[in-house]
């Protein structure tokens, strides 16, 4: 008998030992579950209240930087180009010098167009010139692209019934404002200069010019003197920087006398102009 109490006090020990520890267990594991969700509950209303605040402030954030950028990119530069200057001289490579036929038209109208540029730019307009590469319409599409103050086109004459002809003439738009004012200022400074007898000023309806048929800013075309009279030709050549200074000279006088006042255009070409392709 006493060893069977024995044994079941030792049984009875075991089973003490065991519930002992699982109820530390369980003790263990419910203190660490309600740590954890104390912790849960302390930090779920910040992160909650900051992830809304967030949501709430950086998005509209986000859409305004993305509209602003949409529009950069959407919305056309503006500049005001009232008081600038497109110059074209002529791009008629063929067309030889009486005096040098080794000299052609283009040659001579861009040594004259960049001494003007020179001129205008040292007195602080601004200037676009076409490039060698660039036929009519391309020269026309780029001035009324940039919507200058002045458009001029510079030439030098060739007789159609021959050679032999003489004189300095300029061509304008009627139904431009303010063109035939731009020809009548650097016309009337060249032919001054000029030796010989002039031809007069001329609009639209005496030739078809595309120049002056297709613009939309004030434009003139000026024919310097004929190219295909040896003597004349020779004039030219001799008398750039003189030239220069009477165009100069002309073109800043419209542009001093011009109002303003509604000066700034798009710089957007099919916007202008429109996509001629």
């Amino acid at each position: 008998m006493a060893n069977r109490k024995g044994q079941n006090l030792m049984r009875r020990a075991r089973w003490d030992r065991i519930f002992g520890a699982l109820a530390i267990l369980i003790i263990l594991i419910v203190l660490l579950v309600s740590a954890l969700k104390s912790c849960g509950k302390n930090k779920e209303p910040a992160e909650s209240g900051n992830t809304a605040e967030t949501q709430e402030n950086v998005a509209p954030a986000s859409i305004v930087t993305t509209e602003a950028t949409q529009e950069a990119e959407t919305t056309p530069a503006v500049v005001d180009n009232s008081m600038a200057v497109f110059l074209s001289p002529s791009t008629q490579e063929n067309n030889e010098y009486a005096c040098d036929p080794t000299i052609s038209e283009e040659q001579v109208m861009f040594d004259l167009a960049n001494r003007v540029s020179m001129l205008l730019q040292a007195d602080g307009y601004t200037v676009y010139m076409c490039s060698r590469d660039d036929n009519v319409k391309a020269k026309v599409k780029q001035g009324n692209t940039y919507g200058c103050g002045a458009y001029v086109a510079l030439h030098s004459n060739s007789g159609s019934d021959g050679p032999g002809g003489s004189g300095t003439e300029c061509y304008y738009n009627t139904e431009i404002e303010g063109s035939e004012d731009l020809a009548q200022n650097i016309y009337n400074r060249v032919a001054e200069l000029t030796p010989t007898e002039d031809r007069g000023l001329k609009d639209q309806n005496q030739r078809d010019l595309y120049e002056i048929l297709n613009n939309r800013y004030p434009c003139c075309l000026l024919e310097v003197d004929f190219h295909d009279n040896e003597e004349q030709s020779q004039w030219i050549i001799d008398n750039l920087d003189e030239t220069a200074k009477c165009i100069c000279d002309g073109i800043e006088a419209f542009l001093k006398s011009r109002d303003t006042s509604d000066a700034p255009v798009v710089m957007n070409p099919e916007e202008v102009f429109g996509d001629e392709s």
